[in-house]
């Protein structure tokens, strides 16, 4: 029985896995220094998540809450990856085991 070969990953899977990540971690970045790493504004809007009422928001909390949702989406699409690649590679683990069985079937053995 021949091992199969993981297929070398495209530049359009890459791009998805690794480039759209770290772009929106930048982008965060980028809008948390803009915004002075002001963070009031998103703990007082946390902590006042009061639907009747509205809270005014500044110009620096606004980018700060941007930023700091920017960084979160990019921990989400790099999780969803990653489990997306642990679900192939159980997808993987039982196409060979299948292949194991039908060799046990036709040789009367388990192949090595």
């Amino acid at each position: 029985m021949v091992p199969r070969r993981r297929p070398r990953p495209g530049p359009l899977v890459l791009a998805i896995r690794w480039g759209l990540p770290l772009a929106f971690v930048i982008l965060g970045l980028v809008l948390l220094i803009m915004a002075h790493f002001h963070l009031t504004g998103v703990q007082d809007n946390a902590a006042e998540a009061n639907v009747f009422t509205t809270t005014r928001l500044s110009h620096d909390s606004l980018l700060s809450t941007i930023g700091v949702a920017s960084i979160v989406v990019a921990m989400m699409v790099a999780l969803l990856n990653w489990m997306l690649r642990l679900n192939s590679d159980e997808a993987e683990d039982r196409a060979e085991e299948e292949d194991a069985r039908a060799y046990f079937r036709r040789n009367g053995r388990w192949p090595d």
